[in-house]
């Protein structure tokens, strides 16, 4: 493992899904990425597995995208969607995304910064259309065991790992668990299942 001089304690930064007794060992620190391998700051090779953190699937380096970045962020760097103001590579995107889609009439993109932003939006816009229809009741959301849904309150929440639970007041009163569906953990015996449906 890649370590500097002072430990995780000794720094500015505190980094999610770090357990209290990692602080006492150094940190590993990756300093660059080719293709789908990374290098801590000893040059030693890793396989990202992970994809970054399951958002870089093209890997790192890859020309077409330091390309258009580099080209974006000599053309503008930044601009938000809020008060009816948008960019074109963002209006460009969106239409692309949507074309994937076969009920394409009916949906819009939405963008954030992560998923669990994603995941927090998703659920204020059900409440917000519950609530516009006259179903104001209509609050609570149903995860499954062991899934993973995000780190801030909302994704956390619906997230069925007690580690993102314990010592944060979490899950929410709104969410319901229901068991993971694993065969080899939960399987009754002569039941074979061939369909999970869930029904709103």
């Amino acid at each position: 493992m890649a370590k500097i001089t002072n430990r995780f304690g000794g720094h500015d930064m505190l980094a999610p899904f770090t357990a209290g007794w990692q602080s006492d060992m150094g940190p590993l620190i990756i300093e660059k990425s080719e293709g789908s391998y990374v290098y801590d700051i000893n040059g030693k090779k890793y396989l990202d597995t992970l994809s970054g953190l399951w958002c870089n699937p093209l890997g790192g380096n890859e020309p077409r995208l330091v390309e258009a970045a580099n080209k974006q962020l000599n053309t503008l760097p930044f601009y938000h969607s809020f008060w009816n103001r948008t960019t074109k590579p963002s209006l460009d995107l969106a239409k692309e995304l949507i074309d994937l889609f076969t009920a394409n009439k009916m949906a819009k993109a939405f963008f954030t910064n992560s998923g669990s932003e994603a995941n927090d939006t998703q659920v204020k816009l059900v409440w917000y259309y519950n609530n516009a229809l006259g179903r104001p009741k209509k609050k609570k959301f149903i995860a499954q065991a062991q899934a993973y849904h995000g780190t801030t309150f909302i994704s956390a929440s619906l997230s069925g790992i007690p580690a993102l639970h314990h010592k944060f007041d979490l899950p929410a009163s709104f969410v319901l668990h229901t068991d993971c569906p694993h065969y080899w953990r939960y399987h009754l015996p002569g039941i074979y299942l061939s369909l999970f449906l869930i029904v709103p």
